[in-house]
């Protein structure tokens, strides 16, 4: 009898598995010489490259050169390879942060749905217009400014390389020094420490509505019909009574004032009893931060549980009512249950 392996089916089978195997390696070998990210030039050399996909395989591709180039990182010891490897990284985090791909909004909708506008007036064709873009780029979201002038730079060497113009080549480049000496500054002070993350819409939309109008304001932009959660889009948005300075900037002020009020009067975060957020702390929340948000989630989601069995009762007596409920998910709470408790009468 015939052993397994020389069994016709047997034989075909490896045949094809050998085969499968040799043209997924042919594949990444051809992956591997097209995209990289060993450094900036790589890096935007894969780029041109990927145009010619379509925009999901472009960000499957440029979130797993990420991945990888972050992996490679733990690795490398050698200090301008690490250099190199990081101003790659910054290249690609900064295109997924403009094409909404980024980690934030990986189930967020397309982007033709949810296209965020780039913040006007950032460039580097001289030193006047790169003073002028750490400008505009004051006060903003330290990740942000991070990304932005990463993106920047890599767009410099881009166009110096198609340009032939020496007078526009050395205002490029001083254009140029200005934003790597921002950066080297930015990355010796550690400043990403003072990015204040976002806490989510849904959570905050949870909590008690704000008091001040200018925190209501904020967060009907937040969760309004253009931003939908997606905190990007403030970047671009602006208070009614005030047109040339941004919710993004606006926020970070305003949580600044907040954090300062807290470390001076040695405030809680939450009360020692309850563990529902102090005043003080709903007013941090309010313009979408907290120092603890696992604890807010936490907190958040123990009241969600809380709150229908709370409220249960109040509805049957008063099916009409829901002024007290403006929290609680009415798709659940009314179109379901009225039925149930006439069939029960």
């Amino acid at each position: 009898m015939a052993s397994l392996a020389e069994h016709p089916l047997a034989i075909r089978s490896t045949h094809q598995n050998t085969f499968i195997l040799s043209t997924k390696e042919a594949a990444m070998s051809e992956g591997e010489s097209k995209f990289g990210f060993k450094d900036m030039e790589k890096a935007l050399e894969t780029l041109k490259l990927l145009e010619d996909h379509d925009m999901q395989y472009r960000k499957l591709t440029v979130r797993g050169l990420l991945g990888r180039a972050k992996r490679v990182l733990t690795l490398t010891k050698a200090e301008e390879k690490l250099k190199n490897i990081n101003e790659a990284i910054g290249v690609f985090e900064k295109w997924l942060e403009d094409n909404g791909g980024g980690a934030s909004s990986k189930n967020a909708k397309t982007d033709n749905e949810d296209k965020v506008e780039t913040v006007p007036g950032l460039g580097f064709k001289d030193k006047a217009a790169a003073e002028a873009t750490l400008s505009i780029l004051a006060e903003r979201d330290p990740d942000y400014q991070r990304l932005a002038i990463r993106g920047l730079i890599g767009s410099s060497k881009r166009v110096l390389s198609g340009t032939k113009n020496e007078d526009k080549i050395n205002s490029i480049k001083e254009g140029v020094q200005v934003l790597e000496d921002f950066l080297e500054k930015f990355e010796a002070e550690n400043r990403i420490k003072e990015n204040r993350a976002y806490l989510a819409y849904a959570v905050v939309s949870k909590l008690p509505e704000p008091k001040e109008d200018l925190s209501v304001e904020f967060l009907a932009a937040y969760g309004g019909s253009k931003a939908k959660g997606n905190y990007k889009h403030l970047r671009t948005m602006y208070p009614k009574e005030d047109d040339t300075t941004s919710w993004d900037i606006v926020r970070n002020r305003q949580i600044a004032k907040l954090l300062e009020q807290i470390k001076s009067e040695e405030a809680k975060l939450f009360d020692s009893e309850s563990g529902e957020p102090t005043d003080l702390h709903l007013q941090l929340i309010h313009w979408a931060y907290t120092p603890q948000p696992d604890k807010v989630k936490a907190y958040v989601e123990k009241l969600a549980k809380k709150t229908p069995q709370k409220r249960k009762p109040e509805s049957s007596n008063n099916s009409n009512s829901n002024s007290s409920s403006a929290n609680d998910s009415s798709s659940e709470d009314s179109d379901d249950s009225v039925p149930k408790k006439k069939k029960r009468e």
